[in-house]
């Protein structure tokens, strides 16, 4: 009875941590720790695989998002799939969503040197109107209020740029200085890097973009309501019912992958762990 008791304890454990990468699971791609985000019920449960190629190092990762393969969270009520009935309207109950995403942990505060590199196949096809975010800082405290997107990272008009919600329900573009066109990203690896801090003083806080050293995107004002933040990487749809297949035609399968995933406090530190 004791050995049967120990090995359904560690088999709770272990179907406990599955859905984690642990960090010294993968140190040249991530000095975090991931989980998935909103994924229980996915038709595509394996939407991350780790591949020799393409790679800045000797791994990355692919993430891969079925058409409209949307889950629910592991525990609570949210799900992708229907509105939970709380608020009318779908943008904050849930619904009309699908994504292969990552969250990270541990959540911060202040100001910070995030990076994302992310290669686009040849044959990536977008779906806008629907929504498409890459990469996104995300604000979680104790308050609705709190509990928002702060800046995603989407495709829009042919260009991956990022969107703030430094005011809940208000879509910003911030400063754009230069785009980041999705077809020059093609075949090829972007290292992004965000100097952000985040505060809920519109004098103090900011997120600025850069690309190869070079200021693409710079937003100055609040940007939080004094929560702790956290980072989602992979492919994040919503509005899916923006898209029409008699006009569009079949609804697309998209990959990406994603290398230097990486957020310290100051560049110098950031600049010693990117691969290039």
């Amino acid at each position: 009875m004791k050995k049967i008791f120990v090995i359904i304890f560690i088999s709770i454990i272990f179907l406990g941590s599955s859905n984690f990468i642990n960090k010294a699971d993968a140190k040249e791609i991530t000095n975090l720790q991931w989980k998935k985000s909103v994924a229980k019920g996915k038709k595509l449960t394996k939407f991350r695989e780790t591949v020799s190629s393409p790679a800045l190092g000797e791994k990355a990762w692919k993430i891969t998002l079925l058409p409209r393969d949307c889950g629910r969270d592991q525990d609570g009520d949210y799900s992708d799939c229907t509105n939970n009935g709380r608020d009318a309207v779908v943008g904050h109950g849930g619904g009309d969503r699908a994504r292969s995403e990552y969250s990270a942990k541990p959540r911060y505060t202040g100001e910070k040197w995030i990076s994302v590199s992310i290669f686009i196949p040849k044959d990536f096809k977008t779906v806008e109107p629907v929504s498409t975010s890459l990469f996104q800082i995300y604000e979680w405290g104790n308050t609705n209020q709190q509990r928002h997107p702060r800046m995603m990272l989407r495709v829009k008009r042919g260009n991956l740029e990022p969107r703030y919600f430094a005011v809940n329900g208000m879509d910003s573009q911030g400063l754009i200085y230069k785009h980041l066109k999705i077809d020059d990203m093609r075949d090829k690896w972007t290292t992004i890097i965000f100097h952000t801090k985040m505060s809920k003083d519109p004098n103090k806080g900011f997120i600025k973009m850069y690309v190869d050293d070079v200021l693409y995107n710079d937003y100055k004002g609040r940007t939080g309501y004094g929560g702790k933040f956290f980072n989602k990487f992979g492919i994040y749809h919503s509005w899916i019912s923006r898209w029409n297949d008699e006009v569009h035609g079949e609804y697309p399968t998209q990959i990406v992958y994603y290398d230097n995933l990486f957020r310290t406090s100051s560049k110098e530190k950031l600049l010693k762990l990117i691969q290039n």
